[in-house]
């Protein structure tokens, strides 16, 4: 269920608190090395590890999907984070999929592959019933979330760097396609909503990013919505007539 400020939590809900505050920020941001953000899970941002808390639960989801590990910081907090549930990454380049086997070889439940994305996401969505997808894979010229899409036949969809609509929060853009809305309305079958983190909302926890913080869009692909529409922390959006026939 949803996380209210903190002096509204249960005993249980600070107990999952208290572990996502403990497993995020002991978890070394390698990302460091070549990332804007300066690296760390979700770019550093833990409202988006409360919000993943929040969407495994309210969907039941079983398993994690990640896409574009470069070097791992992400990876390594969910497989810590969820040891009963499987965690599977990949990374178009080598070395980056390499090096984040080689970090979170000790932890059985991560699994990591050298291989284009949308392969990965294909086979996610057939041997899965109800997957949490996280997308984030883009590095120089390849930007692979359109192929992604659209080898999701179900599950709950995050995709980071999307433009919210909100100058705090930064997104990408390729080929003068920005990561947004005009992106969803170019799916074969574009979702009726989509969801985005409210700015202002307030959580149990403060953000500690104080660089580059990405903007997440939220879809249910295959799943009923109302958990998303019904979340107090996000937003709910139509796609605008401008969206779908100018993508």
């Amino acid at each position: 269920m949803p996380v209210p400020p903190w002096d509204q939590l249960t005993g249980w809900q600070k107990a999952q608190v208290e572990l996502t505050l403990q497993v995020f920020y002991t978890t070394v941001r390698a990302g460091q090395a070549g990332l804007s953000d300066g690296g760390g899970p979700f770019g550093f941002d833990i409202h988006t590890a409360l919000l993943v808390d929040d969407l495994l639960s309210d969907f039941s989801c079983d398993a994690i999907v990640e896409t574009g590990c470069f070097l791992g910081d992400t990876t390594e907090y969910l497989a810590r984070r969820y040891p009963n549930m499987p965690v599977r990454t990949c990374d178009v380049v080598q070395q980056h999929a390499d090096f984040t086997r080689h970090r979170v070889a000790e932890l059985p439940n991560a699994d990591v592959s050298w291989r284009d994305s949308p392969l990965l996401v294909e086979e996610a969505s057939r041997t899965y019933q109800r997957p949490l997808l996280f997308l984030d894979a883009h590095w120089a010229e390849s930007w692979p979330l359109e192929r992604e899409l659209a080898a999701i036949s179900c599950g709950v969809v995050m995709i980071h760097d999307f433009d919210v609509g909100h100058q705090r929060f930064g997104f990408d853009t390729y080929n003068g396609l920005v990561c947004g809305p005009q992106v969803l309305a170019r799916m074969e079958n574009p979702p009726n909503v989509y969801f985005t983190p409210d700015p202002h909302a307030a959580w149990p926890l403060p953000c500690l990013q104080t660089g580059r913080r990405a903007g997440v869009g939220i879809l249910a692909i295959g799943e009923d919505p109302d958990p998303l529409i019904s979340h107090p922390q996000l937003l709910t959006h139509h796609l605008t007539a401008k969206a779908v026939t100018n993508p």
